[in-house]
Order: structure tokens, then C-alpha cells, then sequence
């Protein structure tokens, strides 16, 4: 198999930081530092420029990262195929969700797979949807759940479940049931941050029913679910929020969902990797998501 220098290179190209890479791999700094001198010297070549402190892979570094990545994936699906024949996959798989998805669906999905998979370790990156997209693109990630709309041409979507987003406000909050489009423009409003899927979604679908989303009394802007929800328990605002992220405050009474006349907000979850052969872990996990929603 692969030797564990060209591993540890391979992680350091990746992220060039070693620090963050000694305790990925859980190794000292002076081992990572003493792996890839070893390396250098072997091929005698340098792979890396250090200039005041930062790495930047030289042009003998970069061919041989884009190599060493072919290699990787190569002895993943050894092991991989080895584990099946011996009725026992053992691998880890880095896994990413945006917040919705990482929040209140992914969970329970997970608990099932590693009841069942107990040998895979799952590594798992929480965000929104453009910085998971990013860690995608950058190979941080093998597989992930994100809420926004197809957008990335290096990147595959496959359709997940649907979603629905909700109006919803505090239970005290004094408002009809049933608004109407021109009521709603008078909202205050708590929003989601514009990398968010949730805010791309909300913002396209009020683009599509005639309302600028800029133009609607905004009154914070919160980096998380969890954040606007307890913020909405102390104010006046409302939020349009996944109808899967506030279930239990539904059911308790805490929030209460608001109808909006002639304004419906569904949208599609997706499973994406990049393009091409899905990592063997990745679509192992893929595959069982899938039959889970079932």
C-alpha cells in the first residue's frame, strides 16, 4: 500500500497547515515536519516553498499531489472491495451538511449507518451551503447534504428529500393566521446570512411572487437556525425557516406558523460529490440515505 510519507504529504498538500494536519492524522508537528523532509530527500526534490512561515507547493509538489490523489482514491477502493469479501468494511468517510440538514435530518441517519456499519468512521463538517460546496470542490470532503439549488459544474447533485419553509413568529406574537402578500412586506423580519441555501431559496422564490427581499424590514441577521429560533422566542420578528427545523417548537407551542396567501416555498435537498465515480465509502452512505427516506 500506499507509503505513510507520501499520506502525510498528501494531507499537508491539501491543507497546508501543520498543525491542523498533526492532529488530523494524530501525529506531533515534528513528525509531520520529519515525514516530509524524509520525502524530499528520497525524491531529491523540494515540494514545498516556505517563505515567512507559509507552504506553497513547488511545481515537483504540485504533479506529484495530483498523483498521490489518484493513488489515494486507488487504495480506498482496494480496502474498500477488501472489506466487502470479508464481510467487514473498515474505513472513515468525511462527510459535510449545511446547517438544516446537519441539524434536524442527518442525525438519526447517521445513528442508523453506524449501528449497522460500526466499522466506518464518519468525520462530519458542518455549513453553510457555499463553503460546503467549497470544501466539495476541494476534495476536504467526499460526500455532503447541502439546501441550495444546483449551481457548480464540477459538482453532482442527486436529488434528496423536499422541504417546505414556513413563516413562523413567537406564540404571543400578535398576528393574523392568514397574511397577505401585502402584510407580509410589513414583517420585521430575522434572516439567515446570504451564504446560507435557506437564504438563496427564500430569495428566489419572493424574487419569483414579486417581492425584493432588500426591501423587507430586516431586522439581525443570525449564522444559525438554533440562533434566529431562540432570538424569535424574545421578539416580535418572524423567520422563514425549514419546517423540519421547528417541529418540536411547533408541537410544544413555543412558535406558530403563519399561512401566507398565495406564497409557497418548497425546495429540494441534494446529495452532492464531485463529478464523477462517487468515492466507494461515499456511496455507500449515499446509497443508504437514499433508501432510508423511503
Amino acid at each position: 500500500m500506499l507509503d505513510h510519507k507520501y499520506k502525510v504529504f498528501y494531507h499537508l498538500a491539501k491543507n497546508p497547515n501543520t498543525t491542523k494536519v498533526a492532529e488530523e492524522l494524530l501525529l506531533t508537528q515534528p513528525a509531520i515536519s520529519k515525514s516530509i523532509k524524509e520525502l524530499e530527500k528520497e525524491l531529491g526534490i523540494s515540494l514545498f516553498l516556505r517563505e515567512k512561515g507559509r507552504m506553497q507547493l513547488t511545481e515537483a509538489g504540485k504533479y506529484l499531489y495530483d498523483k498521490t490523489d489518484f493513488l489515494i482514491q486507488r487504495e480506498r477502493e482496494i480496502n474498500y472491495e477488501i472489506g466487502k469479501m470479508r464481510m467487514s468494511i473498515k474505513g472513515t468517510l468525511y462527510l459535510g451538511a449545511s446547517t438544516t440538514l446537519s441539524q434536524y435530518i442527518l442525525p438519526e441517519v447517521l445513528a442508523r449507518f453506524t449501528t449497522r456499519h460500526p466499522q466506518i468512521s464518519i468525520s462530519m463538517s458542518s455549513g453553510n451551503t457555499d463553503q460546503i460546496e467549497h470544501e466539495i470542490l476541494a476534495g476536504n470532503l467526499q460526500l455532503a447534504f447541502i439546501e441550495g439549488n444546483p449551481s457548480q459544474p464540477d459538482i453532482h447533485y442527486i436529488p434528496y428529500i423536499r422541504d417546505e419553509i414556513v413563516l413562523v413568529t413567537a406564540k404571543d406574537t400578535p398576528v393574523e393566521e392568514n397574511i397577505s402578500p401585502e402584510k407580509f412586506i410589513q414583517l420585521p423580519f430575522v434572516f439567515r446570512e446570504k451564504g446560507s441555501g435557506t437564504y438563496h431559496i427564500i430569495r428566489k422564490h419572493l424574487k419569483e411572487a414579486g417581492i425584493d427581499i432588500n426591501h423587507l424590514t430586516n431586522r439581525l441577521v443570525l449564522g444559525s437556525t438554533e440562533g434566529i429560533k431562540h432570538y424569535l422566542l424574545h421578539s416580535d420578528c418572524f423567520a422563514l425557516l425549514s419546517i423540519y427545523s421547528v417541529r418540536d417548537e411547533l408541537s410544544a407551542g413555543k412558535l406558530k406558523l403563519i399561512e401566507m396567501n398565495d406564497l409557497c416555498i418548497h425546495r429540494m435537498f441534494y446529495i452532492i460529490h464531485r463529478q464523477g465515480e462517487p468515492d466507494p465509502y461515499a456511496r455507500q452512505f449515499m446509497e443508504f440515505a437514499l433508501n432510508q427516506k423511503k
